[in-house]
C-alpha cells in the first residue's frame, strides 16, 4: 500500500476524539469502578459494559471496588463502538483506520474488531460493541483487553510474554511453547500437585534485586478438560474455541513467583518424561519472535530490540527442556519435581 494514501491524525483531531470520550464518561455512570492490580501495578478501572464489569472482580487477582489509588494509570470502558469516536470507518485493521477515501494513522490509536483503544498518558480509553461482548464473552487467553494491558504496562522494566508459569515461594518455572504446545494443560497439573499457578497464556514479569518475578495478569486458565485438585469455576467457551474459560481460586494463585527456570517441552511419545539442560539462546530467539509478533497490534516492533530487552531481563535464569511422555500427570510431576529440587536434576 503507498504511504502517501495514508493520513496522520492530526493532534487536533486525536484531541476532539479524547474530548468526545470524556463527554461520555462525563454523561454515563459506570456498572463498576474500582481498581484492579496488574501484578503489583494499579489501575483505575471505570466500566460501562455490563457483561465485562460483572467480570472484572474474578478475573482479576486483586480488585477494589470504589478505590481509586493517587497517580495510577486509568482505563475507561465504553460501549459505543467505533463510530461514536471516529468518524464511520468503512473498514479498520489493527492500526489503520478506512474512512471513505482516506487512511488514517496514530500511534496512539489502535482501532480493531469495531473496537477503539486511545492512548493518553496515564489515561486510556477503550470503546466496544455488544456484538464484540457476544463473541467475546470471557476475558482468557488472546481477549484484546488483554492484550491492550499489555500495551497499558509492557516497558523496558516490566515485559509481558507469551507463557504459563507455576512454581513455590522460592523457585518458579516459566513454561515456553508455541500455542497448541500443551502449557496450559501443563501448568494446570502442577497446580494439581501442589504449585501455585501465576497464568497459563500471559505473564507479566520485572526484575527486581537481580531476580525475575512472575505475576497474574488475570485468573482464568483454559483446558478443554476439569482436573482433580484444581479450584475452579466454569466461566464460558468462546465462540470458536476447542477450549474452556475457568476462573481460578484465588487461594492456589501466586502475585509474586521467582522465576529461576525456563522450560520448553518437546513432544515425544517417550514412556517416560526426560529434563535436559539445554541452551538459552534457541529458546530467547521463539520467545521474542512470538513477542513481536503478539506485539504488532499494539505497537510497532524491533526483533534486534525486543531480544536485547527480554535477554536482559531473563539474565542467570536457567533453561531446560523436557521430552514429553505420553502421561500428562508425570510430565508435571517431573516439573514439580525440578521446582521442589530448585534446579536439580
Amino acid at each position: 500500500m503507498p504511504t502517501n494514501y495514508i493520513k496522520n491524525l492530526g493532534q487536533k483531531n486525536f484531541d476532539e476524539i479524547c474530548n468526545k470520550f470524556q463527554n461520555v464518561i462525563m454523561q454515563n455512570k459506570p456498572v463498576w469502578r474500582g481498581t484492579v492490580y496488574i501484578g503489583e501495578k494499579p489501575l483505575y478501572i471505570e466500566c460501562n459494559v455490563k457483561w465485562l464489569a460483572e467480570k472484572i472482580p474474578l478475573y482479576f487477582v486483586k480488585a477494589i471496588e470504589n478505590t481509586k489509588i493517587n497517580g495510577c494509570k486509568e482505563l475507561y470502558i465504553l460501549n459505543h463502538g467505533v463510530h461514536k469516536f471516529v468518524p464511520s470507518p468503512d473498514c479498520c485493521t489493527t492500526d489503520l483506520a478506512f474512512v471513505g477515501s482516506n487512511i488514517y494513522k496514530h500511534p496512539d490509536i489502535i482501532i480493531h474488531n469495531n473496537c477503539v483503544f486511545v492512548r493518553k498518558n496515564p489515561v486510556f480509553y477503550l470503546s466496544i460493541t455488544e456484538e464484540y461482548g457476544t463473541n467475546f464473552y470471557h476475558l482468557g487467553e488472546n481477549h484484546l483487553l488483554m492484550r491492550l494491558l499489555n500495551y497499558i504496562f509492557d516497558d523496558d522494566s516490566n515485559i509481558v510474554l507469551h507463557g504459563a508459569a507455576v512454581g513455590n515461594e522460592d523457585y518458579g518455572v516459566l513454561i515456553t511453547g508455541l500455542s497448541g504446545s500443551g502449557k496450559s494443560t501443563l501448568s494446570a497439573y502442577c497446580l494439581a500437585n501442589g504449585m501455585k499457578f501465576v497464568g497459563d497464556d500471559r505473564i507479566a514479569l520485572h526484575r527486581e534485586n537481580n531476580t525475575v518475578f512472575a505475576n497474574p495478569i488475570y485468573t482464568t486458565l483454559s483446558l478443554n478438560e476439569t482436573i482433580d485438585g484444581v479450584k475452579t469455576t466454569f466461566s464460558s467457551r468462546p465462540n470458536g474455541c476447542n477450549k474452556d474459560v475457568y476462573v481460578v481460586d484465588k487461594s492456589q494463585i501466586s502475585n509474586h513467583i521467582p522465576i529461576k527456570a525456563i522450560i520448553e517441552p518437546i513432544k515425544s511419545g517417550k514412556d517416560k518424561p526426560i529434563i535436559e539442560r539445554c541452551n538459552l539462546s534457541p529458546i530467547l530467539t521463539r520467545i521474542c519472535m512470538d513477542y513481536s509478533y503478539f506485539s504488532l497490534l499494539s505497537r510497532n516492533t524491533n526483533p534486534m530490540n525486543d531480544y536485547k530487552k527480554i535477554s536482559n531481563l531473563l539474565t542467570g535464569v536457567e533453561s531446560f527442556n523436557i521430552e514429553l511422555s505420553t502421561d500428562i500427570n508425570e510430565n508435571a510431576k517431573a516439573i514439580c519435581n525440578l521446582i521442589s529440587t530448585k534446579g536439580v536434576i
